[in-house]
């Protein structure tokens, strides 16, 4: 006589009912790549998120959700259906990097997709956080959090965290990140007042200053000394002052206009045409 099993009906059958629905998830999934494929992004990601339904093991899949999601975002969209888009990529990417914190794309698509959606402090933890646990990974995490700050428009804070940083080509790129940012908010935004624009105006001199110091020769970073100088003298009401500052703008001019001429006059000469 064949022995009864004593276990239920319902726990014989779990194994061979976690393989179909394994099975039909694949061939969601696969559907939802045919769909992307096609750009058809609204379903696919339809298809995506019922295929982690079925099989949440899946976990490669959040990688597609997240591309799916990104390309249906539109930054500086404010609509709740886009920012749920934005919400749903940035999510996905985070459970995928769970499961393959090696994925360096995704970790740019992430941080990425932070800062396109204003989520700026969520960016610059999610650095912090991966700098502490693989220091390696990202070699320029300070660069980036600079240039994050910089786009938060938290000039005061970028400029306190590029002065932790030894003189290097990356430290003037950033000076004059910050420059050039202050500029723009002196130059575009009415609503500020007259003692924070002043002070936003000085930062940016200051950054140029220093920008050029470790490069002489930065050609952007004279423009900009240039247009800086012309905002404090838009500024002063002291006469003298306000001729200081204009002449100073128009020193920096010149350098930069000198310097151009240098530099298109070390090209080399064109090859004569053969006649």
């Amino acid at each position: 006589m064949h022995k009864k099993s004593s276990l239920p009906l319902a726990l014989l059958l779990l194994p061979a009912l976690a393989g179909c629905a394994k099975l039909e998830a694949r061939v969601e999934l696969k559907k939802g790549n045919e769909l992307y494929r096609n750009e058809s992004y609204t379903q696919a990601l339809k298809q995506f998120e019922r295929g982690l339904q079925l099989d949440p093991d899946a976990t490669f899949a959040w990688r597609s959700v997240g591309l799916t999601a990104l390309a249906l975002y539109r930054p500086g969209d404010d609509s709740p259906k886009n920012v749920g888009y934005g919400r749903t990529a940035t999510e996905a990417f985070e459970k995928y990097l769970l499961d393959y914190p090696n994925d360096k794309k995704v970790r740019d698509y992430l941080v990425s997709t932070y800062v396109n959606s204003k989520r700026y402090n969520d960016a610059l933890a999610y650095i912090d956080k991966r700098s502490q646990e693989a220091p390696a990974e990202i070699p320029d995490a300070a660069k980036l959090k600079v240039n994050i700050l910089i786009q938060a428009g938290k000039l005061e804070d970028a400029w306190k965290l590029v002065q932790q940083q030894q003189p290097s080509p990356a430290k003037a790129e950033a000076l004059y990140s910050i420059g050039v940012s202050a500029w723009d908010k002196s130059y575009h935004d009415a609503t500020i007042d007259h003692d924070t624009r002043e002070h936003v105006v000085d930062v940016g001199i200051q950054a140029e200053d220093q920008a050029l110091k470790i490069r002489p020769d930065y050609f952007e970073a004279m423009v900009y000394s240039n247009l800086l100088y012309r905002e404090k003298a838009k500024m002063e009401t002291d006469a003298n002052l306000k001729l200081q500052y204009t002449n100073q703008a128009n020193d920096w001019q010149q350098k930069a206009l000198a310097l151009r001429k240098k530099t298109a006059g070390a090209k080399p000469a064109a090859p004569a045409a053969k006649s």
